[in-house]
C-alpha cells in the first residue's frame, strides 16, 4: 500500500471513530430526562457567569440552541474529514456529510419522543443543520487549501504490463482482418498474453494469429497456445451445434425467434469457430416463450436463475450451451433501458435471415441490429467496461451491411451516444478494417481520440471488472447517465440513499417501526464504509468513469 493510501486509511479510521464517539455523546445527552437536562444547563450558566438562578433560567433557552449548533458542528467536522478521504467531487464531498449529520439530527429528535420531559422539535433540527453547514463549509474550505491535489483523474486506464495490450490488439486485429501482426510475441510474455486474451475471451483468435505469424517461440509455448486455442474452439463448435439444433426445433414448432449478436456475429469472422460466445440471445414474441422453453427442457436444458421479467436463461450441462430467451432486449425499467427498447422499435416487423453453418437464422433488420449492438456495448461500458470483441463485432457488422448512418446517429444523439459511437467506429477503422468512407454521416469524426476508450476496453475485459467495488462504481455511473438523459438530479444521493421501500425490505426493524427509518439509512451507510469493501475505490472508480464519459460527450 502506498503512503497516500495508508495516510488516508488512518485518517478515515480516526475521523470515523471520532464521529461515532460524538454520536454516542449526543445520544447520551438526548437520553437525559428534560428536568435533569435543564438542571445541568442552568447550573452551568450560573457557574460560568456568576449570576443567580433567574439569570440562568432567562438565558437557558438560548444557551440550549447554541449547544445544538456546537454539538452538531462538532459532529460534522470529523464526518466531513472522513468523506474528504475519498475521491469525491466537490458537491458530493460537501453534501454527503451534511446529509449524514442532518439525518442523525432527525433521528435524535425522534429518539427524544421516548424520553420523559423531552419532545421532537423541528426547530431544533433546523438549528442543528445550521451548525452542520457551518462546520462542513469550514472543513471543506481547509481541505481544499491545505491539500495539494494532483491533476484531475483521467479516465484512461494504465496500459497492461509487458506491452500485453499492444500484443493482444495486434494479434486480434490480424485474426479479424487477415493481415500480418504488427507486434511479435516472445516466450517471456506468453503467460501475460494469454491472461489478457482470456479476459477479452479471444484466446482462440489471438493464439491462431500468433501461431500463423511465424513468431519465434519455444516448442513448449507453441504447444501451449495450440492447446488453449483448440480446447476453447472445440467447446464453441459443440455449443454452436446444440444451439442450431434447438433453433431449428423452435422454427419447426412454429416459433420465429430472432437471434441477436452471438451466432450472427461469429458468421462474419474469417474463422467463425474461433470467435467464442458465452451465450446465445433469442428475442421471442411473448406467445412463443413457453413453447420454446419446453423445447429446451426436452433437449436437456435446465433453467439457470429466476425469470427476471425480461429474460430467462437455460443451460445444457453436457455442452455448456447457454441460451437466453428474451421478451425484450433490455429490461423495461421505465428509465434508461426502456428508452433503449423504444429506440429499437418493433424488431419483428423488419427482419432478415442469415446463414449460420448452413442453418437459416432470423435476426433483426440490419439498422436495428447494429443499433442494438451499439447500445449493448455501451451498456457494458457504462457499468463495468466493454471488451474489444464487441467493438470488432461492430466493425465487421458495418462492413457486411449497408447501414442507414443518419438514422443510427440520430438515435444515438437522442441518448447522448454520438461520442461513444464515433470512438467505437474509429477503433474499427484503426484495427479491424472498417473503411472510414463507408460511414456516410457528417457527424462521424475520424479524428476522435480513441486512446482513453481503448485503454478502458483493454483493462475491463469482455465483462468489465469482476471486482465488487468496481461494480458498485458502475451503479453510480449508471445513475449519473440516467440523470443526464432524463435531466434529473441527485444521482449520487439516490445511490447512497435508495427509496425507503428498499431500506424497509433490507432492514425489517425500519418496516416495523417507522421512526427508525433514519437509523436504518445510517446503518446501511456505515456498514458499507466499515466493511471489507473499498469505498474509496468505488467512488474514485465512478469519478474516473465519469471523466471518461465526459470526454465523449455522454455527460
Amino acid at each position: 500500500m502506498n503512503n497516500d493510501a495508508s495516510k488516508n486509511r488512518i485518517i478515515r479510521i480516526v475521523s470515523g471513530c471520532a464521529a461515532l464517539l460524538l454520536m454516542g455523546v449526543i445520544f447520551f445527552f438526548s437520553s437525559q430526562p428534560g428536568e435533569d437536562s435543564d438542571e445541568v444547563s442552568t447550573g452551568l450558566l450560573s457557574l460560568l457567569f456568576g449570576q443567580g438562578l433567574d439569570f440562568a433560567l432567562l438565558w437557558n433557552a438560548l444557551a440550549r440552541k447554541v449547544a445544538h449548533v456546537l454539538e452538531f458542528g462538532a459532529l460534522a467536522a470529523p464526518v466531513a474529514v472522513f468523506f474528504g478521504t475519498f475521491r469525491l467531487r466537490r458537491r458530493a464531498a460537501f453534501l454527503l456529510p451534511v446529509v449524514v449529520c442532518v439525518l442523525y439530527a432527525v433521528g435524535d429528535e425522534l429518539h427524544q419522543l421516548f424520553v420523559p420531559g423531552r419532545s421532537c422539535e423541528a426547530a431544533d433540527v433546523l438549528v442543528d443543520s445550521i451548525g452542520v453547514l457551518l462546520s462542513v463549509f469550514a472543513v471543506r474550505w481547509l481541505i481544499v487549501r491545505l491539500t495539494r491535489r494532483g491533476k484531475k483523474n483521467i479516465a484512461a486506464v494504465a496500459p497492461a504490463e509487458d506491452g500485453a495490450d499492444a500484443l493482444v490488439l495486434s494479434a486480434f486485429a490480424a485474426a479479424v482482418t487477415g493481415e500480418a501482426m504488427t507486434e511479435r510475441l516472445t516466450d517471456d510474455r506468453v503467460g501475460r498474453f494469454l491472461a489478457q486474451s482470456f479476459d477479452q475471451k479471444i484466446v482462440p483468435l489471438t493464439a491462431d494469429a500468433v501461431l500463423t505469424s511465424g513468431a519465434a517461440l519455444s516448442p513448449a509455448n507453441r504447444e501451449r497456445l495450440k492447446q488453449e486455442a483448440a480446447a476453447q474452439a472445440v467447446g464453441q463448435i459443440r455449443r454452436t451445434d446444440v444451439f442450431l439444433r434447438a433453433y431449428r426445433a423452435m422454427r419447426q414448432a412454429g416459433a420465429e425467434p430472432l437471434c441477436v449478436k452471438g451466432a450472427v456475429c461469429r458468421s462474419f469472422y474469417p474463422k467463425p469457430d474461433l470467435r467464442i460466445s458465452a451465450d446465445e440471445d433469442l428475442l421471442l414474441r411473448p406467445s412463443d416463450l413457453d413453447a420454446c422453453a419446453e423445447i429446451l427442457r426436452k433437449m436437456g436444458f435446465s433453467s439457470e436463475g429466476a425469470d427476471n421479467g425480461y429474460e430467462v436463461a437455460f443451460r445444457q450441462p453436457e455442452s455448456g450451451c447457454l441460451i437466453e430467451l428474451h421478451r425484450s432486449l433490455f429490461p423495461e425499467d421505465g428509465g434508461v433501458y426502456s428508452r433503449f427498447n423504444a429506440l429499437l422499435g418493433d424488431l419483428f416487423r423488419d427482419r432478415e435471415s442469415v446463414s449460420v453453418n448452413g442453418t437459416p437464422v432470423l435476426c433483426p433488420g440490419a439498422d436495428a441490429h447494429f443499433l442494438y449492438m451499439v447500445l449493448h456495448a455501451f451498456k457494458h461500458f457504462l457499468v463495468a467496461g466493454v471488451g474489444v470483441r464487441q467493438l470488432a463485432d461492430l466493425a465487421l457488422f458495418a462492413q457486411k451491411h449497408a447501414i442507414n448512418w443518419k438514422e443510427i446517429f440520430d438515435k444515438c444523439a437522442s441518448v447522448r451516444l454520438v461520442g461513444f459511437l464515433n470512438a467505437a467506429l474509429c477503433i474499427g477503422v484503426q484495427y479491424f478494417g472498417l473503411a472510414p468512407e463507408s460511414v456516410s454521416d457528417p457527424r462521424f469524426d475520424i479524428d476522435v481520440d480513441t486512446g482513453p476508450l481503448l485503454r478502458d476496453v483493454m483493462a475491463g475485459g469482455v465483462y468489465g471488472s469482476r471486482n465488487a467495488d468496481d461494480r458498485r462504481s458502475g451503479n453510480l455511473t449508471f445513475k449519473r447517465y440516467a440523470a443526464a438523459i432524463t435531466k434529473k438530479r441527485g444521482t449520487l444521493l439516490s445511490a447512497l440513499f435508495p427509496p425507503k421501500e428498499t431500506i424497509r425490505r433490507r432492514y425489517p426493524f425500519a418496516a416495523k417501526h417507522a421512526v427508525l427509518l433514519p437509523a436504518a439509512y445510517l446503518l446501511r451507510l456505515f456498514r458499507y464504509v466499515f466493511s471489507r469493501h473499498n469505498a474509496s475505490r468505488t467512488f474514485s472508480g465512478a469519478a474516473q468513469r465519469s471523466d471518461l464519459m465526459r470526454r465523449y460527450g455522454i455527460f
